[in-house]
């Protein structure tokens, strides 16, 4: 192989990359919204088990104005050392949350709380939708009365014209 085949190569690939750059960048973004989702509806999971397992409400809490979300014990159980230890994610780059009505209290979290017996409590919330906002596009993660937990929801385009 000579130099001038290895520099035409070179070049090659250097146009290819700048021109599906744009391409695999959406493809990622995307991507996010998708795991984001996974990783919310992994967590109403786990603290549905851990409320079974350890025979204490957990809550989920979301904090839609700080982009974060965690699980912790409810406020008034558990030991002072399990609540040193709070599970806690942010969003990422370009995602934000949307709450159904007015349910934040005073530290500005929503709940889903999950009592011992596995059950949703009445206060939780009933959807949060995590939206791209480059792409404009949401996944929304609901609580489904039919089997007894939150499951994710494809987002209908009724409420996408509603956000414009």
């Amino acid at each position: 192989m000579t130099l001038i085949e290895l520099i035409a190569v070179m070049a090659l690939l250097a146009v290819v990359m700048t021109l599906s750059a744009p391409v695999l960048s959406r493809f990622f973004r995307g991507r996010a919204l998708t795991e984001e989702a996974r990783r919310m509806l992994a967590l109403t999971r786990y603290a549905r088990s851990e409320a079974i397992s350890r025979s204490e409400p957990m809550e989920v809490w979301i904090n839609p104005n700080q982009r974060t979300y965690g699980l912790r014990v409810q406020a008034g159980f558990g030991s002072e050392d399990e609540k040193k230890k709070p599970v806690e994610y942010d969003l990422q780059e370009g995602l934000s949350f949307e709450l159904a009505g007015d349910v934040l209290d005073d530290q500005g979290n929503a709940r889903i709380v999950f009592l011992p017996d596995g059950s949703i409590g009445e206060e939780s919330l009933e959807m949060v939708r995590i939206w791209n906002e480059v792409e404009r596009e949401a996944i929304e993660v609901a609580k489904n009365d039919t089997v007894g937990a939150y499951v994710i929801q494809e987002y209908s385009e009724k409420t996408a014209k509603s956000r414009k």
